[in-house]
């Protein structure tokens, strides 16, 4: 079954982390220490059965002997083979006595005084027998203690267990209740419920996760109101021109010029024309990045041509407006599409001859790495806030017209690598297009 809720994913992963390290932990703990304490018994118990051995064979038995041996660890009998007959030295238990004089296998080895492990009673002994004189046998016997020291080590891991499950069960909760509020808070971001707030006051990682998330609802919640404006100036801005349409078209149905349809035709095709050019402006936008990234056709482009070209167009649209041109660099090639360039320049260029008074400059240098476009006009200057909106997409002049033309040619110059600007120098509206030149 799988665990959708990730508090509990991360509790079990930590739980079961503590868990395999505690595990591992207790089996070396008592690999080792078993090892070590058996060793050190072991030891201490050869040695007591030497020294008992060795009181035994120095004389007979008298009090001060006896009080040794209670002293020593162990326990020490003498077992007669001849008659069966077992004198305790120290205190002991009948039937441990009995299990090993009955073990066969012990007695066929009795005469090796060999240390020999058994198990009795489902304890674990030391047993080590050792030839006296004609049939008699030292025994001494010591029961290991491994089971209460692995028990109480198990006690101890369970403990350390049972302690870190409620910290698991924390750090869980740490990581996942604030992931749980970011998801909540996304969901309402999705919903455009710009209200929400995000409390989470963290410096790590999901704390600046919480700080983009909000950054991001910020972005989207101006770009909403942004567009939620377009919308409604759009829908103005081209409501203008059918209404004009409309209006002019009933009055020649009704008969309202009686010298003829002439003027109002002209003033129907003027309308007609304008309404076009936001339409396609529209439709042109909303597919160019598309475009620009499925079409990666390039070619060279001459932008001393290409300006000299644009220019002599538009100083046929207003004749009255004074235009100059000053190109310092022959010939200014660079790679791209030949109709998105000439749309970047021309976008500017009409932004130019709507706002100018009397005069429009245009010239074109050469800037180390890229060409440098520099078109200019006497209009009014700009506002610092308007130089920072101008080439946003749904951006309103304070003429009521959109910066369509102009985020169209900012995404052109962008997609090509160049960079463009607009700046008030010297009583003129300057725009800058920076272009790269072709590679060699």
């Amino acid at each position: 079954m799988r665990i959708k809720s990730l508090t509990m994913r991360i509790w079990l992963t930590v739980s079961l982390f503590i868990v395999s390290i505690v595990l591992v932990f207790l089996l070396v703990f008592t690999f080792v220490l078993g090892n070590n304490e058996e060793e050190e018994t072991r030891d201490v118990f050869v040695f007591a059965h030497a020294v008992v051995l060795n009181d035994l064979q120095e004389g007979p038995l008298n009090d001060r002997v006896v009080d040794s041996m209670e002293s020593l660890p162990a326990v020490h009998f003498v077992y007669d083979d001849k008659d069966a007959r077992i004198t305790h030295l120290t205190g002991s238990e009948s039937r441990i006595d009995d299990a090993i004089v009955q073990n066969e296998e012990a007695l066929l080895d009795r005469n090796n005084g060999k240390v020999r492990m058994q198990s009795i009673d489902h304890t674990f002994y030391l047993i080590q027998i050792s030839r006296m004189a004609d049939q008699a046998y030292l025994i001494s016997y010591q029961a290991l203690d491994c089971n209460e020291d692995m028990i109480q080590i198990v006690i101890a891991g369970i403990l350390i267990v049972l302690f870190s499950l409620p910290i698991a069960k924390l750090l869980a909760n740490n990581i996942g209740k604030p992931l749980k509020a970011l998801e909540s808070y996304t969901k309402k971001i999705a919903n455009k419920d710009w209200d929400s707030e995000l409390v989470i006051k963290r410096q790590d990682e999901i704390g600046r996760l919480a700080s983009s998330m909000k950054e991001m609802k910020e972005a989207l919640r101006i770009a909403d109101e942004e567009e939620r404006k377009f919308l409604q100036s759009i829908s103005h801005d081209l409501k203008t021109p059918v209404m004009i349409i409309s209006s002019y078209a009933q009055a020649i149905i009704d008969g309202m010029y009686d010298n003829g349809a002439e003027e109002p035709s002209v003033i129907i095709k003027a309308e007609a024309v304008r309404l076009e050019k936001k339409i396609k402006q529209i439709l042109y936008l909303n597919t160019l990045d598309y475009v620009m990234d499925n079409d990666k056709t390039s070619e060279d482009v001459h932008l001393d041509k290409l300006l000299t070209y644009l220019v002599a167009n538009f100083q046929a649209v207003d004749t009255e407006l004074q235009w100059e041109l000053q190109i310092e660099a022959k010939p200014a090639v660079m790679s791209g599409n030949a109709d998105r360039l000439r749309v970047s320049i021309e976008n500017v260029m009409d932004n130019q001859l709507r706002f100018a008074r009397k005069s429009i400059q245009v010239s074109l240098k050469d800037a180390g790495a890229y060409w440098h476009i520099e078109i200019r006009n006497d209009g009014p200057l700009l506002s610092d806030e308007e130089q920072k909106q101008l080439f946003r997409s749904f951006y309103k002049g304070v003429k009521g017209n959109f910066g369509l033309g102009l985020s169209i040619t900012r995404k052109i110059v962008d997609f090509y690598g160049g960079a463009i600007d607009v700046d008030n120098r010297d009583g003129y509206v300057c725009f800058i297009i920076q272009y790269p030149k072709r590679s060699s």
